[in-house]
């Protein structure tokens, strides 16, 4: 899709680019993400590279004057990755406030002064008959597991917030994302980048223990 945007358009300024990404690109990455958001880190860098492709051909921003991680900041964009689990934060938030449907069976309680979400055990077996390795892997990965532990790491100004609307939600963990490292490992970028993944989870660890 990006090779037939790029030779139909010619043009390589910026709101056009974005508007072509965002329309025709984004929406088809992002689509039912919360179900497919995948967790192997190569998975996640070829997403990933789409979006590092497409806004290098913007003018003013090719490689060989920005990096990935600069035009983040220069166009106030998140990486996909940072994306998708934004949507699984706001999507536990919704659950646990009864906005929408539980679906996820996820469970809210006080811990101290801050609301978590009640993180499940992973079972070592099911009657009598042990799980396989592999298989607990895919539960620790699934969106109920993933969405847990993102939501776990938020501050108690943000995982407190309840009885509002999810905009006033959105703004609230937009201004704290905003202060979270988005600085995807992918390619030569790796070296650059100091916590052990992208992920909000490793990210706010890593600034924890600075």
């Amino acid at each position: 899709m990006s090779g037939v945007l790029l030779r139909t358009f010619s043009t390589r300024q910026e709101e056009p680019m974005m508007r072509m990404f965002n329309s025709y690109i984004k929406s088809k990455l992002e689509y039912c993400s919360l179900v497919w958001s995948p967790w192997h880190q190569n998975e996640i860098n070829k997403l990933e590279r789409i979006q590092n492709f497409f806004t290098s051909k913007i003018y003013g921003l090719e490689l060989d004057q920005l990096d990935y991680h600069q035009r983040l900041k220069k166009l106030n964009l998140y990486s996909l990755e940072r994306r998708r689990e934004r949507y699984l934060i706001i999507n536990a938030w919704q659950q646990i406030e009864g906005l929408t449907e539980n679906v996820l069976g996820l469970k809210a309680r006080r811990l101290g002064r801050s609301r978590r979400i009640v993180s499940a055990k992973i079972p070592i077996g099911i009657n009598g008959k042990r799980i396989k390795e592999r298989d607990r892997t895919l539960i620790h990965n699934s969106t109920a597991r993933k969405s847990e532990r993102l939501f776990n790491v938020l501050p108690q100004s943000i995982s407190n917030i309840t009885k509002t609307t999810t905009e006033t939600f959105k703004r609230h963990l937009d201004k704290w994302l905003s202060s979270i490292s988005d600085t995807p490992k992918i390619d030569g970028y790796g070296a650059n980048v100091a916590a052990e993944t992208n992920s909000i989870f490793h990210q706010t660890r890593y600034c924890l223990i600075r």
